[in-house]
C-alpha cells in the first residue's frame, strides 16, 4: 500500500456493539479510510444476508445468536475476514468458510486469566462451603461446625485440557501447596511445560479417580461430547467436585444432576450449558443449590478481558481492511498457509 493511501471498506457487525465504539476503535488503526459500519439491529434474516453479501469484513456475534452457517456463507461476496470477538467460534461453520476461502479468526488467550481465576474461585467456594454458609447466616443460623469446609492445601486437582487456560489454572494453583496437579490432554505437553506448570500427565480415568477437584478446559468437539457422563462420574471420589468452565457439551447434564442427587460426587460448579440460557426443564436447575454453584457463562468475562478482546479484534479488522494478512486465523489454508 502506498504511503498516505487509505483503503475504505464495509464492516458488518453481528455483535450487539455500539457504532460509536466500533468507530472509535477503527480510528485507532491507520490507513483504512472511511469504513462504513453496518449493524444488524432490527434487521430480518434477508437483510442480514444482503449485508453479508456486500461486506468486506464481518464481525461475528459474541452472543452466538447470529449463526454463520453454510446458507449465509454461500451468499458471501468479497469477504476478507470473519473476525469473531471471542475465543469460542462454534456458531461459525469453519468448513463452509474454508470452502469459500474466507479466513476466520478469533481472539485466542484474551480471556485465559479471567477463566483461570473463575475456575479457582469456583473450587474455593465449593471447598469452603460458601453457598450454604451464606444461606445459613441470612436465615438466622450460625453453623460454624456443621458445614465442615475443606482446605485446598494437600488436595489433588485434575485439569482436563492443558491449553492456555489449563496452563493458567495450573500456574495459579502453585501457591496453594497442593499434593499434586494432574492433567489429561489428547497430546502430552512438552516436559518443560509440565515443569513450568507443576503438572503430571495421566489418562482421564486415573485423573478422575485421583482428584479432589476436576476442572474442564477442553474444546467442544464431537469426540469430547459428553466426555463426563455417568460412568466417568462414578469414578470420582464421593467428596470430589467437578468444575466446567469450558463448554456445556462436555458434560452429560442429566447424569451430573443424578450423580449430585445420589451423592456420587460432592458437588459441582457450572458456568456453561448446552443451551444458553438454560431452559426451565434443565436438570441442573432442580439440584439442591448447596451441591451446585451456577454462573451465566461469565468465567471469561471481565473488564480486562473485554478490553483485550476488542483491541485484538479491531486491530485484526484493521489489518484485513488494509489488505494485510490477518492474525489468529483458525483456517490458515485460506491464506495459502500449509496446515
Amino acid at each position: 500500500m502506498k504511503e498516505g493511501f487509505a483503503m475504505a471498506g464495509k464492516l458488518l457487525c453481528l455483535s450487539p456493539l455500539p457504532v460509536a465504539t466500533l468507530r472509535f476503535l477503527l480510528n485507532l488503526s491507520p490507513g483504512i479510510g472511511d469504513t462504513q459500519i453496518i449493524t444488524v439491529d432490527d434487521m430480518n434474516d434477508d437483510d442480514v444476508a444482503k449485508a453479508f453479501a456486500s461486506a468486506d469484513v464481518v464481525l461475528g456475534d459474541f452472543t452466538f445468536k447470529h449463526r454463520i452457517g453454510p446458507d449465509l456463507v454461500a451468499k458471501a461476496g468479497p469477504i476478507k475476514l470473519i473476525q469473531q470477538p471471542s475465543v469460542g467460534y462454534e456458531h461459525i461453520d469453519i468448513k463452509a468458510c474454508s470452502s469459500r476461502r474466507i479466513p476466520v479468526a478469533n481472539t485466542p488467550g484474551s480471556n485465559s486469566v479471567s477463566v483461570a481465576e473463575h475456575t479457582i474461585a469456583f473450587g474455593l467456594a465449593m471447598l469452603r462451603k460458601l453457598i450454604p454458609a451464606n444461606r445459613s447466616v441470612r436465615e438466622g443460623q450460625w453453623v460454624q461446625t456443621a458445614l465442615q469446609p475443606f482446605e485446598l492445601q494437600h488436595k489433588t486437582w485434575g485439569i482436563v485440557g492443558l491449553g492456555q487456560i489449563g496452563r493458567h489454572v495450573a500456574l495459579r494453583l502453585k501457591p496453594f501447596a497442593l499434593s499434586k496437579v494432574l492433567y489429561y490432554d489428547v497430546y502430552q505437553a512438552p516436559r518443560q511445560v509440565e515443569v513450568q506448570c507443576g503438572v503430571e500427565y495421566c489418562d482421564l480415568q486415573t485423573l478422575l479417580i485421583s482428584s479432589d477437584i476436576v476442572s474442564l478446559h477442553a474444546p467442544a468437539t464431537d469426540a469430547n461430547r459428553n466426555m463426563i457422563g455417568a460412568d466417568q462420574l462414578s469414578l470420582m471420589k464421593s467428596d470430589a467436585y467437578l468444575i466446567n468452565v469450558a463448554r456445556g457439551s462436555l458434560v452429560d447434564e442429566a447424569a451430573l444432576a443424578q450423580a449430585l442427587r445420589d451423592g456420587v460426587i460432592g458437588g459441582a460448579a457450572i458456568d456453561v450449558f448446552p443451551q444458553e440460557p438454560p431452559s426451565a426443564v434443565d436438570p441442573l436447575l432442580k439440584v439442591d443449590e448447596n451441591k451446585l454453584l451456577l454462573s451465566p457463562h461469565i468465567a471469561g468475562v471481565s473488564s480486562e478481558s473485554a478490553q483485550r478482546i476488542m483491541i485484538m479484534t479491531m486491530e485484526n479488522v484493521g489489518r484485513a481492511l488494509r489488505g494485510e494478512p490477518p492474525l489468529y486465523v483458525i483456517n490458515p489454508q485460506t491464506l495459502g498457509v500449509p496446515t
